[in-house]
């Protein structure tokens, strides 16, 4: 079935707004919350922001561990490499969703069913 071009703009919204959010506090959750509870009942935007959502939760998680790490320097590198993870994945979240494609991220954990 074919996605409609509003399902596949806002699940792009999903995955990539959390680049601003991470501007204010939780803000990297909140967007794709919002997108979730308050999107259009449309399966393909509800699954995406679902997703995007559990990525921004995990990531989140992992950014609460490695900070602390900065301290005796492990962190630094671990902090490079979580923040190169965070941007490529969403922007082949974003790539995968225009095509109409579902995306699923890895390294992450799925606490949103």
């Amino acid at each position: 079935m074919e996605t409609s071009r509003d399902d596949r703009n806002i699940a792009i919204v999903a995955h990539l707004a959390p680049i601003f959010g991470y501007l204010i506090a939780i803000g990297q959750i909140l967007i794709p919350l919002l997108i979730y509870i308050l999107g259009p009942d449309r399966l393909f935007v509800k699954e995406q922001a679902k997703e995007a959502l559990n990525a921004q939760i995990s990531y989140t998680l992992y950014w609460l561990l490695v900070i602390p790490l900065m301290f005796i320097l492990i962190g630094i590198p671990l902090a490079i490499l979580l923040g190169i993870l965070v941007i490529w994945t969403m922007i082949a979240a974003a790539i995968a969703v225009s095509e109409g494609k579902s995306y699923r991220y890895p390294f992450i954990f799925r606490l949103i069913r």
